[in-house]
């Protein structure tokens, strides 16, 4: 069995967008190669600029998408986090897509938590 808490590294990474008009904005993780684990221990998404109407995260992997939660409405500047655990295989991509948006707003997503071979 593979102890969680002997990781090789710590993960953290901010990712940036712009809003668009009428689209669906999605900011994601890179895959993760194969071998490995990927624990995000916290996310959070903003949009700086405006308000917007929906924020959903989840995973993605060979074209399917896991969707994992969903927010409604959130405000301009509002900080949504995510405290819970989202564990990543092979292959995996950590997403937030981005309902509402609009053209030039400023998006980031920061996730951080921790990585590991797989045994």
């Amino acid at each position: 069995m593979t102890d969680l808490y002997q990781f090789d590294r710590l993960y953290r990474r901010k990712i940036r967008a712009t809003g668009v008009t009428g689209s669906v904005v999605r900011m994601q993780t890179n895959p993760l190669g194969p071998g490995k684990i990927r624990v995000l221990s916290h996310v959070t998404v903003e949009n700086e600029t405006n308000a917007y109407t929906l924020l959903r995260i989840g995973i993605t992997n060979l074209g399917e998408v896991y969707p994992l939660d969903e927010l409604t409405a959130p405000a301009l500047g509002e900080l949504a986090t995510c405290h819970e655990d989202h564990l990543l295989g092979d292959g995996d991509r950590f997403y937030a897509d981005l309902t509402g948006t609009t053209d030039d707003d400023v998006l980031v997503m920061v996730v951080t938590g921790w990585e590991m071979k797989h045994k």
